[in-house]
């Protein structure tokens, strides 16, 4: 093993090491909570934690004339409850895992089914799972499933990574997950290779409801290229490659931190709020993406390749192996300073060469990476689960 590699693990280890004492500090203020709920409820002689026999009934999450999991088509008599356990909610976010999810569950939604969310950030014990839950989707590997409580025994558990994919085989947890998803092949065949595990496809795609063609520009957005995300302090490529003042093209930055980098501060635009982004891709011609180690060495393809394309923005990528897999090879990729610059310029200057290539991707993510797309693997996949398993 290298001393790369032995440096990585001891960070992963350290990484869950801080997590788990978070974790920790947060049980003991949630069980402190429930006993003095306990003591309030004996001091008021209200048993509080009687379980009904209707309740009891209704704890099975696939019902059918009143049957529990063993049915294996989902039913409309009872709504399925998923909650998701991400970073941050709410509409001042900024991790992408909350966007990711926010985006499915408003899909899941078109099955009548119930969607809520689980925050790391959040008051509560997020591994207080209530017992009326039927599905938990973590997107997050610092989660640990072995710590959930819940008393829905038939609680399923899924992972569905969209970066780190070290971080998530690496985690003592991973293998207490039921079902695994994973966002490209490359990916798949990595958590495969690592754990034996065997998960399915589900790549992370736009919601066309919010990011579509129609979505009006605004002139406080208007810009010839745009870079959407923040900047965490670690390496990205786009502070090496990019070079805005070599380009006689008006270049717009938002997100976090881009203060940080002299050479961006006069095109920094600040953070801006999620719901504004289809605004932003509608007011430009090209949006760049630059996708970190975490997901452009495993094929991954980034939220806002999907969501600008779908918005009629031309995405330039660095993500070769997510480009290659995803859009055969068809979506422009840069691997230098001097390609970037190159297709910025050519496609700047190059209309209808730029909208021809607009039109071609555009179709191809509606057709096949929408969130509809993904809502409908999930139900299949979480159908065939509950044959195999029930």
């Amino acid at each position: 093993m290298s001393f790369l590699s032995k440096l990585n693990i001891n960070r992963n280890s350290l990484r869950r090491v801080k997590y788990r004492l978070s974790d920790d500090f947060k049980l003991i203020k949630y069980q402190t909570s429930l006993f003095q709920r306990k003591i309030s409820d004996l001091s008021s002689n209200v048993n509080n934690n009687a379980i009904t026999k209707e309740k009891m009934e209704n704890e099975g999450i696939f019902t059918k004339n009143g049957s529990d999991i063993h049915n294996t088509e989902i039913s409309t008599l009872k709504p399925l409850k998923i909650v998701f356990a991400v970073s941050e909610i709410g509409e001042d976010a900024s991790a992408g895992d909350y966007f990711t999810a926010l985006e499915l569950g408003e899909a899941l939604k078109n099955f009548n089914w119930e969607i809520s969310f689980l925050s790391r950030n959040g008051p509560g014990y997020w591994y207080k799972i209530d017992a009326d839950v039927d599905v938990l989707i973590s997107l997050l590997d610092i989660y640990d499933p072995r710590r959930i409580k819940c008393s829905n025994k038939s609680l399923i558990k899924i992972a569905w990574p969209r970066n780190w994919f070290d971080r998530w085989v690496s985690h003592p947890g991973f293998r207490s997950y039921d079902m695994i998803f994973a966002p490209s092949k490359i990916a798949l065949e990595y958590i495969i290779k690592k754990t034996n595990k065997k998960p399915f496809l589900l790549p992370i795609a736009t919601n066309t409801a919010r990011f579509n063609g129609s979505v009006p520009q605004k002139n406080e957005y208007l810009s010839d290229y745009c870079f959407t995300g923040s900047y965490w302090d670690y390496p990205r490529e786009i502070v090496e490659m990019l070079e805005p003042e070599k380009l006689p093209y008006k270049f717009k930055l938002y997100g976090k931190n881009w203060d940080k980098i002299g050479k961006f501060k006069k095109y920094y635009q600040g953070f801006i709020n999620y719901s504004k982004l289809p605004e932003v891709y509608a007011s430009t011609k090209i949006v760049i993406d630059d996708a970190n180690n975490a997901t452009k060495n495993y094929g991954a393809v980034n939220s806002r390749v999907f969501d600008a394309l779908a918005c009629g923005a031309l995405v330039i990528t660095n993500g070769e192996k997510g480009a290659k897999e995803t859009f055969n090879g068809k979506l422009p990729v840069f691997k230098s300073k001097e390609e970037l610059n190159h297709l910025i310029e050519y496609y700047l200057s190059n209309d209808n060469e730029r909208i021809a290539k607009i039109k071609e991707l555009q179709s191809c993510v509606l057709e096949n990476h929408t969130y509809i797309n993904r809502a409908n693997t999930l139900k299949k996949k979480l159908e065939e689960y509950t044959q195999d398993h029930y």
